[in-house]
């Protein structure tokens, strides 16, 4: 009776050798993806340039740029409101004055919570990007200039992907 799950035990592993090796992770993939992503982290726009992504990277750090310019100038403003309604002593002035800087507080914090989001979209593209600079995608759409009875058009072609995606290191 304990020689029936010996038994089934060698038949399983008989019947493995015959297959082929399942693919192995591509750990330089990985790595590519975890380095891009801490990258990514550490300043918007990092990681794809490490990625190869040009203009990825010109957007995503433009992007945080922008974002973070606003939300320091809101910052100012609602600082210099503030300083004013603490000296005004007009009650319309100060009603005024309290609409003003309740502005400036809640456009400075939504842009802070928008410059979170494009921080958190930035380090997941860089991550994913970096993960599959090695994945061949076999098929791809392409779009050409063609000459399309007798006048300029353009032709969409779903053919054979040109190769494989450069940025591994």
């Amino acid at each position: 009776m304990r020689l029936a799950p010996v038994l089934l035990l060698a038949a399983v592993l008989r019947a493995q050798e015959g297959k082929p090796p399942e693919a192995a992770v591509d750990t330089l993939s990985l790595l590519q993806g975890r380095r891009a992503l801490w990258r990514s982290a550490a300043l918007d726009g990092w990681g794809q340039a490490f990625n190869r992504e040009w203009l990825k990277a010109l957007a995503f750090s433009g992007g945080e740029a922008a974002i973070v310019a606003g939300a320091v100038v809101q910052h100012r403003r609602w600082r210099d409101w503030r300083a004013r309604r603490r000296a005004a002593t007009d009650p319309q002035w100060l009603a005024y004055d309290m609409s003003r800087e309740d502005f400036y507080l809640r456009d400075r914090n939504k842009l802070i919570w928008w410059w979170l989001w494009l921080k958190l979209g930035c380090t997941l593209d860089a991550y994913v990007s970096g993960a599959m600079s090695n994945f061949d995608a076999g098929w791809g759409l392409s779009l050409a200039p063609a000459v399309v009875g007798g006048a300029p058009g353009l032709e969409l072609r779903w053919a054979p992907a040109a190769g494989r995606r450069g940025g591994a290191r």
